[in-house]
């Protein structure tokens, strides 16, 4: 049998809306983590980049659909699972203190498979066949502990699609279970150039608000602000950033359009005393004209 190199297995995933997740990514996650958590669980795994960044002494739990990926993982704690996440949940009696996750991307699953999976059914809808995103998160949230937190990155288009994802997202926020939305510009993945986003999960919450970062800036928005937006959470409907003030110096714009003005009216002065000279004619009247615009001014 082949082995596959890293380049064709990324290849694969990609085509299948996974993608790699670089260690600053995963240490950037890691900042949205302020707990200390006895143990931590990513449900898509892959080659444990997100788990690598905790403490040697933390548990860590992971589920990974491709086999020969999680084989390869050597990380201390790691209890790993091969298999399908959605359809066979390895962990499914556990909860935990810290939940990091990169799900794969708007992939299609099989909801009429878990219609009565208590994963799922406590949400108003299923996703949708097609987009098995809100799913994801859906499974994310029933692993969480009551006093934890989950760190998500997602495909951005599940903060504004609507039918099904609407309704869920709808829930998620009026159940009081997102905390804060962050958008991460795109290029940050090593192998995709599109933004996505980070949602951060907790249940227990003290405060209806979410927090909304976009472009190093954060704002506090009210749950009724968000319900006016139809539960629309788009960092750039909330947080937009400010364009760079132009700061002038008018000594500096003035001294540059004298410099400019003197510089034209020499080489225009020097053209005429040319054509002058070509056709025996005396620039004196040219001359005399300015004189008479310039003693409109000299008072």
């Amino acid at each position: 049998m082949k082995q596959k190199s890293i380049k064709s297995i990324r290849q694969e995933f990609r085509k299948g809306g996974v993608f790699y997740t670089p260690p600053e990514l995963a240490e950037k996650l890691k900042e949205y983590v302020d707990i200390k958590p006895k143990n931590v669980y990513d449900p898509t795994c892959g080659a444990g980049n997100l788990l690598r960044v905790f403490d040697d002494e933390v548990d860590k739990y992971g589920q990974e659909i491709d086999a020969e990926q999680l084989h390869g993982i050597n990380i201390s704690n790691f209890h790993g699972a091969a298999g399908d996440t959605l359809l066979h949940d390895a962990f499914s009696d556990m909860r935990f203190d810290c939940v990091v996750a990169n799900p794969p991307f708007s992939v299609k699953w099989e909801p009429e498979k878990l219609a009565e999976d208590l994963r799922f059914s406590i949400a108003p809808v299923m996703a949708p066949p097609s987009k098995a995103d809100w799913a994801f998160m859906l499974h994310i949230l029933y692993h969480l502990s009551d006093d934890g937190v989950a760190v998500v990155l997602e495909f951005p288009g599940i903060l504004y699609r609507g039918q099904r994802e609407g309704k869920i997202r709808q829930w998620f926020i009026e159940n009081n279970y997102i905390d804060r939305v962050v958008h991460i510009p795109e290029n940050t993945f090593e192998d995709t150039a599109i933004a996505t986003c980070l949602i951060v999960l907790r249940k227990n919450r003290t405060t209806t608000d979410i927090v909304i970062e976009n472009d190093g800036i954060s704002r506090t928005v009210s749950l009724d602000e968000i319900a006016q937006n139809s539960y629309i959470l788009s960092p750039s409907t909330y947080v937009c950033k400010e364009p760079e003030c132009m700061h002038l110096d008018p000594n500096e714009i003035r001294a540059d359009a004298r410099k400019t003005f003197l510089r034209t009216l020499r080489t225009t002065l020097d053209m005429e005393m040319l054509t002058c000279s070509l056709d025996r004619e005396s620039i004196q009247p040219f001359i005399d004209d300015i004189k008479r615009i310039l003693a409109e001014y000299d008072k």
